[in-house]
């Protein structure tokens, strides 16, 4: 008997388990025409409390009949959460009415909001969904999009929150051609990655006095080897097979660049540096990944656009340290210059980062 209790409180507490992993779901449906932009967004009534951010001391059941009441404050949380571009145009939303619908797992609540319309030109529509946290997810957003006769289904969860639909049927050359640019305008705008490998390659200044030929080497290697580190580290991260918080990451970052900055005011010399780069490149691609879930991957091409995108950052990399070799290019016999150049250099990085490590770890 007592094993047959034993299994029975098994299944119950599986059951329950089952029941939690059923809510939380919610339905989002898209729908363009040359008036206006149509968007219907339901919420299981369950999961109202979370939602709202009600205490749990102050939590209970929400009735049908206290919907109502609720509309304002669900209308503010809604529009704060969830945000749509097309082609990087804003789309605002205006709520228009809210109503109760039924799914097969229990009682939604339905709230339907319009946006300005979408021109026929416009190729992908961006939509962040915001409702995700740390303390409660959502489990799963199901989404349809319905524009220019295209029917798009998509599933967003805590890992997928930003993801770009097709407004229209586009070639997979301005897909990838969309994504490398977004990746270039990416590390062109991340001062810490730049920073970052800005400082490995200033022991090399030195390898210049009297040729240059060793500095392009020691350059090839610093450079190849964070890109190879980075690269694996933002494939793992957007394929969900490594994932860690947010903040972890990005002090981290500024922990590796203060780290690097030392290094070359207690050293100097550059031997050490490629395995920096590809040590702490391992944390920047966490980075990177970071700045690619913001701006949503393709959910019809995948690893195209994650291939597209790195070869942008590739890119705006390259062409940074091309810049910053051209600016250099008259001092590179100068050993006494070069040696200041290292030295300051390496000492106003030093506290850029000091300084970004105190902001990312008390903020």
């Amino acid at each position: 008997m007592k094993l047959l209790h034993w299994l029975a409180a098994c299944l119950m507490v599986c059951g329950m388990n089952a029941a939690a992993h059923q809510s939380g779901n919610s339905y989002l449906r898209i729908d363009s025409d040359s008036q206006a932009l149509h968007v219907q967004l339901d919420f299981a009534v369950r999961d109202l409390n979370s939602l709202l951010q009600i205490p749990p001391d102050q939590q209970k059941p929400i009735q049908r009949d206290e919907l109502a009441a609720l509309q304002e404050k669900l209308s503010a949380v809604i529009a704060s959460s969830l945000s749509m571009e097309a082609d990087g145009n804003p789309l605002p939303l205006a709520f228009q009415s809210q109503e109760v619908a039924l799914h097969n797992d229990g009682l939604y609540v339905r709230q339907s909001f319009s946006a300005p319309a979408i021109g026929p030109e416009a190729s992908q529509l961006l939509v962040r969904y915001g409702f995700f946290n740390e303390e409660e997810k959502i489990a799963r957003a199901f989404v349809k999009l319905s524009a220019n006769g295209l029917e798009t289904s998509a599933v967003f969860d805590a890992r997928h929150a930003a993801q770009r639909l097709p407004l229209r049927e586009i070639s997979l050359t301005e897909i990838l051609w969309s994504y490398a640019r977004e990746g270039t305008l990416h590390i062109l705008s991340g001062l810490d990655h730049l920073l970052f490998l800005l400082c490995l390659l200033l022991p090399g200044l030195s390898l210049a006095a009297a040729t240059l030929r060793p500095l392009l080497i020691y350059a090839v290697k610093v450079v190849t080897a964070f890109t190879v580190a980075h690269s694996f580290t933002l494939a793992a991260a957007a394929l969900n097979w490594v994932s860690l918080p947010d903040k972890l990451i990005e002090s981290a970052i500024a922990a590796s660049i203060i780290i690097s900055a030392l290094m070359n005011l207690w050293r100097g010399k550059g031997a050490y540096q490629w395995k920096l780069a590809f040590g702490f490149g391992l944390i920047h691609g966490l980075g990177f990944a970071n700045g690619l879930r913001e701006l949503g991957l393709s959910s019809s091409h995948f690893i195209e656009t994650l291939l597209a995108f790195n070869l942008g950052v590739e890119f705006g990399q390259m062409v940074v340290v091309l810049a910053v070799g051209v600016v250099l290019a008259p001092v590179l016999n100068r050993e006494r210059v070069l040696g200041l150049i290292q030295r300051w250099g390496s000492v106003g990085i030093l506290l850029i980062a000091c300084g970004w490590l105190v902001e990312r770890v008390v903020g």
